[in-house]
């Protein structure tokens, strides 16, 4: 699964001190509860947020996503595989 990270200028005033930017395509995410739910646990509430645009999940947080939490979206992706 490839995930990319960068800084981003913020353009939306809800958006304001959330200047790290992660994009996951949908295909690796089989739930987006679950991808709420890790993030939520991971990064706390008001840390992050979340929306899709053109099958891409755009994550925007204050800080960088850690490795742990990088894993755990990727034993996400996992669990479609083996459902399947």
């Amino acid at each position: 699964m490839e995930t990319a990270t960068k800084a981003i200028n913020c353009r939306d005033e809800d958006a304001v001190g959330l200047k790290v930017h992660t994009m996951v395509h949908s295909k690796f995410i089989p739930s987006p509860k679950g991808l709420s739910y890790i993030l939520l646990q991971e990064l706390g509430k008001g840390e992050f947020e979340v929306e899709m645009r053109h099958n891409i999940y755009n994550i925007k947080s204050k800080t960088e996503l850690n490795p742990c939490t990088i894993k755990k979206i990727r034993e996400l992706s996992m669990s479609l595989r083996t459902s399947m």
